[in-house]
């Protein structure tokens, strides 16, 4: 097995360990520096591994079972937000109710105001 790889693998479960935690604080920012930094790990494994280095399996199936429980950490949130950007989207002219009770949309509501 090359030097590297088994290395490479090993900073890859830590680095999947660190946004496992940064998922469960909340740290947007963290876990968008991890995701560069998981890239990086990634593109630097490939070129070893589709040359048929021997891809050490005990860290490999640790870096698939994190990997796959960040993506179950990150799945609620990422409806969420898609939902939130909906209706973002869709409040582009919102409706509002006036003091009469009827609807209008709300730059008409600011222009009369």
């Amino acid at each position: 097995m090359e030097p590297d790889l088994r290395a490479l693998f090993a900073e890859l479960v830590q680095s999947l360990h660190e946004e496992s935690d940064a998922l469960i604080n909340g740290d947007a920012e963290r876990v968008a520096a991890l995701a560069m930094r998981k890239n990086d790990l990634l593109q630097r494994l490939a070129p070893l591994a589709t040359r048929g280095a021997d891809i050490p399996r005990d860290l490999a199936d640790q870096a698939r079972t994190l990997n796959d429980r960040n993506a179950l950490l990150l799945a609620p949130r990422l409806v969420a937000t898609r939902a939130r950007l909906d209706a973002l989207r869709q409040a582009g002219d919102p409706l509002t109710y006036g003091a009469d009770g009827r609807t209008q949309t709300l730059g008409a509501s600011y222009a009369r105001a």
